[in-house]
């Protein structure tokens, strides 16, 4: 479980720039997510949203998400659960692959 919080935040640091320090909350990282969404809706919207597009927000959920009253709450949310799947996933098949990299396995 250590291991899922300390790589999603990796994951949302050098995603959305935000520095997620040890022992914040579900809730507090899902602030500061809505926080950064807001700013980037706000001053560069073209980045907004080729950056959900890039972590996999399906188009029709945005869309959805984009009506809802508390939008970005909503958006914060989806982001959040679209990462943390993610790095569930990597770390699943990083312990499936007994200690090979994709380049180990990959290599000639």
């Amino acid at each position: 479980m250590e291991t899922e919080r300390s790589a999603l935040a990796a994951s949302l640091k050098e995603k959305f720039e935000l520095d997620i320090p040890d022992g914040f909350s579900e809730q507090e990282i899902k602030l500061n997510l809505e926080k950064r969404l807001a700013y980037l809706l706000e001053r560069n919207p073209e980045e907004f949203f080729q950056l959900l597009y890039r972590i996999d927000i399906p188009e029709r959920q945005l869309q959805v998400a984009l009506q809802e009253e508390n939008a970005l709450a909503v958006l914060a949310d989806m982001v959040y659960h679209r990462q943390l799947d993610k790095v569930k996933t990597r770390l699943y098949y990083r312990g499936q692959s007994d200690g090979k990299t994709v380049d180990d396995e990959l290599g000639w």
